[in-house]
């Protein structure tokens, strides 16, 4: 960083997009392909049998890669996503592909996006290459709410959403709708919500779903915590939240070290952990988040985003008491109850 300026992250963006089974993401995504923005976009269908995007193949590229219609590549995998993006990578840098600077993935109706971030993680040629910029969650407005109260892998989904996408709405009536969208913000409230509508375009709201993880000034994360804080105390399908403020904050080697221990406690039973913390003996915040029981590399900020100067964590948990958990979190910091 030179002059205070944010720093440019000159990695392809990876976004996920997923949803349950018959939410519409497949029906997003074709909608997507067809808008200008993303006309330099690869698309990974990690899928079994049929996707839904065969109709629009129009013509082999080399290997497993497809063109698709608006000349977006595409590449329908049922095993490792780690080798479709390093294929994708090679394929480009020799020039048997057009250059691509965004990878849409979109997962089977039954995943989540974790092993996504795992795998952006722990695989250092790809953390070389591709950031991680965010998850689109669809939600289908006519049984949506349903669905988190009876599916697991629903709420997983919805607790990792950094974009949910309301879709279905031209068929649902309003109770349906408001429903739907009470159920996704008792479970994620900080999740940015758009209702779908048939003419609406769509690269808007993928380029604002990129937000949270492409910006160095914290602000996005901030909002997110905030939205926290102001939810009520319901929850739904099981899921619930709850947050902490760090006063005094611990140190870096203090606060990885318990958060291990709670993960190591509690494992999927947190659905999602994130925050914002100036660790002892330092200047700046950094943004801290963990997924399914394991914790992403901090990354640092430029600036405080807000005039609180807070070092707060936002848990989101399912099927454990939440404030037994809370208990923990404040016994593994080394911090005293409110």
């Amino acid at each position: 960083m030179e002059g205070g300026r944010l720093e440019e992250d000159r990695r392809i963006g990876v976004t996920v997009i997923s949803g349950f089974l018959g939410s519409g993401k497949t029906s997003l995504l074709n909608r997507l392909l067809r808008e200008s923005a993303y006309a330099d976009a690869v698309v990974i269908v990690n899928e079994y049998g049929d996707t839904g995007v065969d109709h629009h193949l129009v013509r082999l590229a080399p290997d497993s890669v497809v063109l698709v219609e608006g000349g977006c590549l595409c590449c329908v995998v049922s095993g490792s996503v780690v080798n479709a993006l390093r294929e994708l990578f090679m394929l480009a840098v020799g020039r048997k592909i057009k250059p691509f600077r965004h990878v849409l993935i979109e997962t089977s109706g039954l995943a989540d996006p974790a092993p996504i971030l795992f795998t952006l993680k722990h695989d250092k040629f790809l953390a070389e290459r591709y950031a991680y910029r965010g998850a689109i969650v669809v939600v289908a407005a006519t049984h949506g709410a349903g669905q988190l109260d009876t599916q697991p892998e629903a709420a997983r989904q919805l607790a990792l959403a950094d974009t949910v996408v309301l879709s279905k709405s031209d068929l649902a009536d309003a109770s349906q709708l408001r429903l739907a969208e009470l159920a996704v913000a008792a479970v994620n409230p900080g999740a940015r919500r758009c209702v779908q509508r048939p003419d609406q375009p769509l690269a808007e709201v993928l380029k604002e779903g990129a937000v949270p993880f492409a910006r160095r000034d914290g602000l996005a994360s901030a909002n997110w915590l905030q939205a926290f804080s102001m939810r009520s105390a319901a929850q739904h399908a099981g899921v619930t939240s709850f947050s902490v403020t760090l006063s005094p904050p611990p140190t870096r080697a203090a606060f990885l070290a318990g958060v291990a221990r709670i993960h190591e406690r509690f494992g999927a039973a947190v659905l999602r952990m994130k925050g914002l913390v100036c660790f002892g003996g330092e200047a700046l915040p950094c943004e801290v988040h963990g997924v399914h029981g394991e914790l992403y590399p901090v990354r640092p900020l430029v600036q405080w985003p807000d005039d609180s100067r807070e070092s707060r964590l936002v848990y989101i948990v399912r099927g454990v008491d939440a404030e037994q958990v809370r208990g923990a979190v404040l016994d593994a910091l080394g911090l005293s109850p409110a």
